[in-house]
Protein backbone atom coordinates (compact mmCIF):
# COMPACT_ATOMS: atom_id res chain seq x y z
CA UNK A 1 0.00 0.00 0.00
CA UNK A 2 1.48 2.95 -0.84
CA UNK A 3 0.38 6.86 0.13
CA UNK A 4 -1.93 7.39 -3.07
CA UNK A 5 -3.72 4.00 -2.30
CA UNK A 6 -4.16 4.22 1.35
CA UNK A 7 -7.58 5.07 3.01
CA UNK A 8 -5.84 7.31 5.52
CA UNK A 9 -5.30 9.62 2.41
CA UNK A 10 -8.79 10.15 0.71
CA UNK A 11 -9.91 11.00 4.60
CA UNK A 12 -7.47 13.38 4.84
CA UNK A 13 -8.43 15.10 1.49
CA UNK A 14 -11.78 15.07 2.24
CA UNK A 15 -11.61 16.98 4.60
CA UNK A 16 -9.22 19.35 3.28
CA UNK A 17 -12.22 19.58 0.51
CA UNK A 18 -14.48 20.33 3.19
CA UNK A 19 -12.78 22.90 4.80
CA UNK A 20 -11.88 24.06 1.20
CA UNK A 21 -15.52 23.77 0.77
CA UNK A 22 -16.48 26.35 4.16
CA UNK A 23 -13.43 29.03 2.87
CA UNK A 24 -15.48 29.47 -0.42
CA UNK A 25 -19.20 29.19 0.52
CA UNK A 26 -18.17 32.35 2.90
CA UNK A 27 -16.54 33.41 0.92
CA UNK A 28 -12.63 33.83 3.30
CA UNK A 29 -11.41 37.63 1.49
CA UNK A 30 -8.97 35.30 0.13
CA UNK A 31 -10.74 32.88 -2.11
CA UNK A 32 -13.34 35.59 -3.07
CA UNK A 33 -10.22 37.94 -5.00
CA UNK A 34 -8.63 34.61 -6.18
CA UNK A 35 -12.45 34.25 -7.91
CA UNK A 36 -12.67 37.60 -9.33
CA UNK A 37 -8.98 37.56 -10.82
CA UNK A 38 -9.99 34.20 -12.39
CA UNK A 39 -13.39 35.94 -13.67
CA UNK A 40 -15.85 33.55 -12.07
CA UNK A 41 -19.16 35.20 -12.39
CA UNK A 42 -21.09 35.81 -8.99
CA UNK A 43 -24.10 34.36 -10.23
CA UNK A 44 -22.68 30.62 -10.01
CA UNK A 45 -20.00 31.40 -7.68
CA UNK A 46 -22.36 28.94 -5.34
CA UNK A 47 -21.80 25.78 -7.58
CA UNK A 48 -17.94 25.79 -6.15
CA UNK A 49 -18.47 25.03 -2.62
CA UNK A 50 -21.01 22.61 -3.74
CA UNK A 51 -18.81 20.67 -5.58
CA UNK A 52 -16.17 20.86 -2.71
CA UNK A 53 -18.79 19.58 -0.46
CA UNK A 54 -20.13 16.82 -3.14
CA UNK A 55 -16.35 15.71 -3.92
CA UNK A 56 -15.12 15.50 0.13
CA UNK A 57 -18.13 13.19 0.57
CA UNK A 58 -17.38 10.64 -2.36
CA UNK A 59 -13.45 10.62 -1.13
CA UNK A 60 -14.67 9.94 1.91
CA UNK A 61 -16.87 6.56 0.79
CA UNK A 62 -13.64 5.09 0.46
CA UNK A 63 -14.22 3.40 3.71
CA UNK A 64 -17.29 1.56 1.81
CA UNK A 65 -17.50 2.35 -1.92
CA UNK A 66 -14.33 2.83 -2.95
CA UNK A 67 -14.88 2.47 -6.64
CA UNK A 68 -17.12 5.90 -6.10
CA UNK A 69 -14.12 7.32 -4.54
CA UNK A 70 -11.86 5.97 -7.11
CA UNK A 71 -14.56 7.98 -9.91
CA UNK A 72 -14.44 11.31 -7.67
CA UNK A 73 -10.93 11.34 -7.77
CA UNK A 74 -11.21 11.11 -11.86
CA UNK A 75 -13.98 13.57 -11.29
CA UNK A 76 -11.40 15.91 -9.30
CA UNK A 77 -8.89 15.32 -12.11
CA UNK A 78 -11.20 16.94 -14.26
CA UNK A 79 -12.03 19.81 -11.81
CA UNK A 80 -8.44 20.73 -11.71
CA UNK A 81 -7.21 20.44 -15.10
CA UNK A 82 -10.31 23.05 -15.66
CA UNK A 83 -8.97 25.46 -13.04
CA UNK A 84 -5.39 25.05 -14.17
CA UNK A 85 -6.72 25.98 -17.42
CA UNK A 86 -8.39 29.24 -15.96
CA UNK A 87 -5.48 30.41 -14.04
CA UNK A 88 -3.15 30.06 -17.28
CA UNK A 89 -5.52 31.44 -18.96
CA UNK A 90 -6.18 34.72 -16.66
CA UNK A 91 -2.24 35.02 -16.05
CA UNK A 92 -2.82 34.26 -12.39
CA UNK A 93 0.26 34.79 -10.34
CA UNK A 94 2.39 31.58 -9.87
CA UNK A 95 1.22 30.99 -5.76
CA UNK A 96 -2.15 30.40 -6.75
CA UNK A 97 -1.19 28.12 -10.38
CA UNK A 98 1.18 25.76 -7.97
CA UNK A 99 -1.59 24.30 -5.79
CA UNK A 100 -3.85 23.66 -9.02
CA UNK A 101 -0.97 21.35 -10.73
CA UNK A 102 -0.31 19.85 -7.30
CA UNK A 103 -3.97 18.62 -6.89
CA UNK A 104 -4.33 17.63 -10.69
CA UNK A 105 -1.54 15.19 -9.96
CA UNK A 106 -2.19 14.10 -7.13
CA UNK A 107 -5.62 13.22 -7.59
CA UNK A 108 -4.74 12.05 -11.82
CA UNK A 109 -2.52 9.47 -10.14
CA UNK A 110 -4.93 8.29 -7.87
CA UNK A 111 -7.05 7.97 -10.30
CA UNK A 112 -4.39 5.23 -11.88
CA UNK A 113 -4.01 3.21 -8.77
CA UNK A 114 -7.05 3.70 -6.90
CA UNK A 115 -7.85 3.24 -3.71
CA UNK A 116 -6.60 0.47 -1.31
CA UNK A 117 -9.37 -2.32 -0.85
CA UNK A 118 -7.96 -4.35 1.53
CA UNK A 119 -9.55 -4.38 4.89
CA UNK A 120 -6.48 -4.21 7.04
CA UNK A 121 -7.07 -1.30 9.57
CA UNK A 122 -10.79 -1.24 8.94
CA UNK A 123 -13.71 -2.61 11.61
CA UNK A 124 -16.20 -5.00 10.30
CA UNK A 125 -19.62 -4.00 10.67
CA UNK A 126 -21.39 -4.80 13.60
CA UNK A 127 -23.87 -7.62 13.38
Amino acid sequence: MSALTARSTYAALAAFLAGDAVASAIPVPYVAANMDAMGIPEDIRWAVPVAKAATALGLASVFRFPGAARLTTGLLTLYFAGALGIHLRVRNRIANIVPAVLLLLVFASMTVVGPDTGRSGVRAPAS
